[in-house]
């Protein structure tokens, strides 16, 4: 159906040799024919590399008994390099989020005006929507809407807009969407089916959601009682902060862009550490008017925003990880502030209680790193980048390295 979608005409269908009962495209490059039995043992799997720019952890899957493999004249194999973000699958999913876009909008949310999934996000992981918003509450109709729409079935953090940004422009985006937000009441948790690469969640293909509604509110969804003006400067803010030994790396320039938003490096020691530390910077007279804390890996540049928000969304189950504090100003009497914590670094049995293994990152050997290097001012591509994997080669989170 999305063949016949994309080429604007019918897909001619044929049967398979050794499973007739099943229809192919005819003009596919390869067809490879099989069955499962739902009685044979499963068989222990991976890890592979994969998107996300990690491995995806091994598991139980199905045997799958190959009957028949035919391919056409001089067929073409397509592939592509999976990796730390952004690699060429990045491409295709910047691909997939225009053409889905016109399906959604007129089979089931029709308000939808535009989409975008930024690639730091990996696809399932962070999507922006626009909508045009006519009345209260339409932001969580479309919240619902969109997390009952087929794949999107497995996105985790959803950023909600409307007419009012352009959602192409992050900065202007980012500033828009946290001037209508009260992290109290505009922020949404929900759970369901997730990814099954998604290795944040703590069992298997099922995790926490989140919606950020930054539309602009009707006199209905706002809460009067609660005040958001940052009164601090970014010296004072950066100085309480410091205070907290723990605390690796601090990113608080965006607070130079009316958004007021924090990420920290954090290195953990004990049980609960971030939570409780969420809760004694949220009690800071100077932090007043934040209304987000991102809290990443000690190992993670805080300042090299792309790096920090992909490590960030990989490693954040939300309804699980966030943590909220809400209390009276001490600034303005009779007015409430909130300050949402969310805790995006790597989880452990010792730490956090998490049953799972947590994998590795994607690096590639040296010689397949010197083989690109090698061919890099031959094949045109521009300006010489490093490897991204040399940053990472010495993180090992598991028992072992493991290397593509």
């Amino acid at each position: 159906m999305l063949a016949g979608f994309l080429r604007k005409k019918k897909v001619e269908l044929v049967k398979c040799i050794t499973q007739p009962e099943i229809e192919v495209p005819a003009d596919a490059d390869f067809v490879i024919e099989g069955y499962v039995d739902p009685a044979d043992e499963l068989i222990w799997e991976g890890p592979f590399g994969d998107h996300t720019g990690y491995y995806s952890l091994p598991d139980w899957y199905p045997r799958f008994h190959i009957t028949c493999i035919t391919h056409k004249r001089n067929p073409v194999y397509p592939a592509t390099i999976v990796g730390i973000p952004p690699q060429e699958d990045a491409w295709l999913i910047k691909a997939s989020e225009r053409i889905f876009l016109a399906p959604m909008k007129m089979t089931m949310v029709p308000e939808i005006m535009d989409m975008d999934m930024p690639v730091e996000g990996v696809a399932h992981n962070l999507v922006i929507a626009q909508i045009k918003k006519d009345y209260a509450g339409q932001g969580q109709k479309v919240m619902n809407a969109m997390w009952g729409a087929g794949q999107m079935m497995f996105n985790k953090i959803l950023v909600m807009t409307d007419e009012g940004v352009k959602i192409q422009d992050y900065d202007a985006l980012a500033k828009y969407v946290f001037k209508n937000l009260n992290p109290a009441s505009d922020i949404y948790f929900s759970q369901g089916p997730m990814d099954v690469l998604d290795h944040s969640c703590s069992k298997l293909g099922f995790g926490g959601k989140m919606c950020i509604d930054g539309t602009k509110k009707f006199e209905e969804e706002v809460d009067e009682s609660s005040v958001f003006n940052v009164q601090s400067s970014r010296s004072a803010i950066e100085q309480a902060i410091r205070s907290f030994d723990e605390v690796k790396g601090l990113n608080a320039s965006l607070l130079e862009k009316e958004m007021p938003v924090l990420i920290l490096s954090v290195e953990k020691n004990r049980k609960g550490h971030i939570r409780e530390l969420h809760q004694q910077i949220g009690e800071l007279t100077e932090l007043e008017g934040i209304k987000l804390v991102l809290y990443v890996e000690h190992t993670v540049n805080a300042n090299d925003l792309p790096v920090a928000l992909w490590r960030f969304c990989n490693n954040l189950d939300p309804k699980r990880d966030a943590v909220l504090v809400q209390r009276s100003s001490k600034i303005e009497t009779g007015k409430t502030v909130a300050c949402m914590g969310l805790d995006g670094t790597i989880k452990t049995k010792a730490f956090d209680n998490f049953q799972r293994d947590w994998p590795n990152i994607i690096v590639m050997d040296d010689a397949t790193i010197n083989a690109v290097d090698e061919k890099w001012s031959r094949l045109g591509l521009g300006a010489f980048l490093p490897s991204p994997s040399l940053k990472y080669k010495s993180q090992i989170y598991g028992e072992e390295a493991v290397v593509a």
